[in-house]
């Protein structure tokens, strides 16, 4: 298949030859996939190395759910899990939602999708297994093969929590398909798109991985959330989100370098003057429709926790206890142990430093404060006067 040939229709009828399966669940996802292919091969039909890549991507998405729903017809307790008040962390990307996070989830009590379950969902994963299934070292090798300059960029290990982003894939509507490579059509069509396809294969993804190994509460995390909370809260009516706020001109040359790399890294040249404007909208739409959303909804306030990203760095348990008081969760000595100690081996810069200038992307802090200008003041935000 090359890919001028690359269609939904041709990707299906393989998957279901390689995996021998043929339900693909309720969530609909063809008219996603279509418009996928499509954009795929408007940007890179005559391509043939990208291409390949492309359709080893999306065949291993596809053969992936057919299994997850196989499984979901084996094992009938998972459609009978319920998913009760989880906890969404999101915010700007590079505004701290990875590391908080990861902090919530270092609370024996959460559970968290972690890479390796998402890497490898089925079979489900099991309480008595879950420190020692052959899929975590598994996970952890291709991790290690990663470029040391993207792991300085964005943490990563096998045994950590991952994004809603990653399971969303499974429904072919996620911005995971855009950091890679230029999809604009497709990403045209997907901020605008009905999530409520992509919300109802993560509900059953957190079915799937609570069923056989339970814990009491999940923490998620994804900052495109901030496009589509209204489906997220028709998914989860119970939802608590958890909203990190930085200033905007500390977060989008980060976002942009990061973006910048993995289009590098998959082939792509970059102009990094257009990836700067195209990102700082892309990401100023999605803070837009996440602030309209919460005036709309003044019923749910009680819902959101505001938390800064300079008193999350100055104290950063101390911001989980204030998540805690607000949604009436008690704290315990040995969440409080479990954190400090993931704080401890997880210092900023673990892996290596992100190197990157604000103006090899045509950016300038006054100008995106004066983008972010009503945002700034809303959350009362500190200015930091750029990189940090």
């Amino acid at each position: 298949m090359t890919g001028r040939t690359l269609t939904a229709d041709l990707l299906v009828e393989r998957a279901q030859e390689q995996a021998k399966l043929d339900d693909w669940g309720d969530p609909p996802f063809r008219e996603a996939l279509d418009q996928l292919c499509a954009s795929f091969v408007a940007e890179y039909g005559a391509n043939l190395a990208q291409a390949g890549a492309f359709e080893v991507q999306l065949l291993a998405l596809l053969t992936k759910r057919l299994r997850l729903y196989a499984d979901r017809t084996a094992f009938p307790g998972i459609a009978a899990q319920e998913i009760r008040a989880p906890i969404f962390v999101t915010g700007f990307p590079r505004s701290g939602t990875t590391i908080l996070h990861a902090l919530l989830a270092a609370d024996p009590r959460a559970r968290s999708p972690l890479a390796w379950e998402l890497a490898e969902p089925s079979p489900p994963p099991r309480a008595d297994t879950f420190g020692s299934d052959p899929r975590i070292a598994r996970q952890q090798a291709i991790i290690e093969q990663l470029p040391a300059q993207f792991r300085a960029m964005h943490a990563m290990g096998a045994e950590l929590p991952d994004e809603c982003n990653a399971i969303m894939q499974l429904a072919f509507q996620s911005l995971n398909f855009t950091a890679r490579q230029p999809l604009p059509s497709y990403q045209r069509w997907l901020l605008d798109s009905d999530m409520r396809p992509a919300f109802g294969i993560h509900n059953h993804m957190l079915q799937h991985l609570q069923a056989f190994a339970p814990r009491d509460w999940w923490v998620l995390k994804s900052p495109p959330h901030l496009f589509h909370l209204d489906a997220l809260f028709d998914a989860y009516p119970d939802a608590r989100i958890v909203f990190i706020h930085r200033d905007p001109a500390a977060i989008m040359p980060s976002n942009a370098s990061l973006i910048a790399f993995l289009h590098e890294m998959a082939g792509n040249a970059v102009d990094k003057l257009e990836l700067g404007k195209a990102e700082t909208a892309k990401w100023r739409l999605g803070m837009d429709r996440a602030m309209a959303f919460r005036d709309a909804h003044p019923q749910l306030a009680g819902r959101f926790v505001d938390i800064l990203y300079a008193d999350f760095v100055d104290d950063p348990i101390g911001a989980v206890l204030s998540i805690y008081e607000h949604y009436g969760i008690p704290e315990t000595r040995e969440a409080r142990r479990s954190m400090e100690g993931f704080m401890a081996a997880n210092r900023q810069g673990k892996h290596g430093k992100h190197h990157y200038s604000a103006e090899e992307f045509g950016m300038r802090t006054e100008e995106i404060h004066e983008e972010f200008a009503d945002y700034l003041a809303h959350f009362s935000l500190p200015v930091t006067g750029g990189k940090t």
